[in-house]
């Protein structure tokens, strides 16, 4: 997957801001993809060239100007033959945590359980918010909402996972070294 399919994906469903793409990637995507502010506006510029998005430029007096981004005919065309035309790729995982915790075997026990307390905080924090959004939206069911409800669930199950893992872990460690 590219980034460029993930923001037609997001601008197929309603005209938005450039901020507000940012906005949906921390908040709504942040399970299973990952860009930087200047990433996505580097890409929009390209779809914009590419007569994949097109913008109005709204002038605000009491902040900067902002671009409102819709999707054209051409770019749902695109949108629509990669999700139907483009061979699925096994998923990947790549999760920073889990490369340090290849290497615990150097840490203490006590610094591993404040790693883990972080995480879990972190996760928690995460899966509340998702929580908290996937509320605001599916009361009605809604073919605009529905891959938004879909992915939103599989936010919550991913981070129930991770967050028992974190704590298996945690309490794994608690009860089989002798040192915790």
């Amino acid at each position: 997957m590219s980034l460029r399919y993930a923001l037609l994906g997001i601008i197929s469903k309603k005209p938005v801001s450039g901020y507000e793409v940012v906005k949906i990637f921390k908040e709504q995507i942040v399970y299973f993809w990952n860009s930087t502010h200047s990433q996505i506006y580097t890409e929009l510029h390209k779809l914009e060239k590419e007569n994949l998005l097109q913008y109005e430029l709204i002038i605000q007096t009491t902040s900067p100007n902002k671009k409102i981004y819709t999707i054209t005919d051409l770019g749902k065309k695109e949108l629509i033959n990669w999700i139907l035309d483009q061979p699925l790729k096994p998923a990947k995982i790549k999760d920073e945590f889990l490369i340090k915790a290849t290497a615990f075997d150097i840490l203490s026990v006590k610094e591993i359980i404040i790693l883990l307390d972080e995480v879990i905080m972190r996760e928690e924090r995460i899966f509340n918010m998702t929580r908290e959004w996937k509320e605001n939206f599916t009361n009605e069911y809604s073919e605009q909402n529905l891959g938004a409800i879909i992915t939103s669930e599989y936010g919550i199950r991913y981070a129930e996972m991770y967050l028992n893992w974190c704590k298996w872990a945690k309490d794994y460690l608690i009860n089989n070294h002798p040192n915790a």
